[in-house]
């Protein structure tokens, strides 16, 4: 992407100027799920393929004012069998970005993990959710991960955790964005697990290990998004304050502070879950069809990078 993008304003326009991206909507039957794809058949240049009950699709998107103009509906009432139609699709290279509807998240995704599934590229899958965080001047977006996919992240579990995430930035043209490997401290604690890994990771990007990107810890959060507070602390760090990839220790931390921005701050999001060969899409069936059209948009980046890098 030559262009850098730094808003979510900027990331929908980018989206909408990418050759046109098939969707494959794993089993729909949610309004706001049929208000996002209307929405972003306006705004984005998509051909969405359904799967789920043809009356409930029909009557979703009509009730929505939507047109069935480019949708292709597979009428299914087996989730299972509609996920496995789309994963072939996805593997024969007819669609570019897998989203979820009502089907279950591990149900989805034990599917995709399938050895013959022809989704896996050996490396770890893992879900980045990505805010505007109003503090910052500049770049405003801030990743958090993994909140989705890696239950309780290794050290090398979590050089893949940044990776993925880089990659994201990348995407979005920010060719060095600053990594955070959080914990509850900035102090290096023998009794605490996350800061020894923050540690060494921190030594394997200096020592060009982990490559593409900036990385500092252990960082407790404050220090790690507001220069006040890292200065208070007297932190000299290229990290510290000026955060955009924030790597939680374990998938309830990183998920918690995720769905916070939502609840505590109302703040609008996206993710997307890359490692495989095709970008996939999770997004809570309590979203609201914004996040999901975020998500839609992010994901068509993401497949245009990945397209580019092969």
């Amino acid at each position: 992407m030559k262009t850098p993008i730094y808003t979510f304003e900027q990331l929908m326009t980018a989206a909408a100027e990418l050759p046109e991206k098939k969707v494959a909507l794993i089993f729909a039957s949610n309004a706001e799920t049929f208000k996002a794809i209307v929405e972003a058949q306006e705004k984005l240049n998509i051909h969405c393929l359904v799967s789920g009950n043809r009356e409930t699709i029909e009557k979703g998107i009509a009730e929505q004012n939507g047109s069935l103009d480019k949708i292709t509906i597979v009428d299914s009432d087996q989730p299972v069998e509609a996920l496995r139609a789309a994963i072939d699709l996805a593997r024969k290279g007819e669609i570019d970005i897998l989203l979820k509807g009502s089907v279950d998240t591990s149900t989805m995704m034990k599917e995709v993990l399938k050895d013959d599934s022809g989704l896996k590229t050996g490396r770890l899958l893992s879900d980045i959710f990505l805010l505007e965080y109003p503090q910052y001047k500049d770049n405003k977006f801030v990743m958090i991960t993994d909140g989705g996919m890696t239950l309780a992240p290794d050290l090398m579990n979590k050089v893949e955790l940044i990776r993925n995430a880089v990659d994201v930035a990348h995407a979005l043209g920010n060719d060095n964005p600053k990594v955070a490997v959080l914990s509850a401290t900035e102090f290096v604690t023998p009794k605490l697990q996350s800061t020894i890994d923050a540690a060494a990771l921190t030594k394997m990007n200096e020592r060009g290990q982990i490559s593409g990107c900036t990385v500092d810890g252990p960082l407790a959060l404050d220090n790690a998004l507001s220069e006040e507070a890292a200065q208070e602390k007297g932190l000299k760090s290229p990290v510290a304050g000026k955060a955009q990839i924030l790597i939680a220790s374990n998938i309830e931390a990183a998920n918690s502070l995720a769905k916070s921005t939502t609840y505590f701050g109302n703040i609008r999001l996206a993710h997307v879950i890359i490692g495989s060969r095709v970008p996939i899409l999770i997004p809570s069936r309590s979203d609201k069809s914004d996040a999901k059209v975020l998500s839609i948009a992010l994901g068509m980046v993401m497949s245009e990078f990945m397209k580019e890098g092969d």
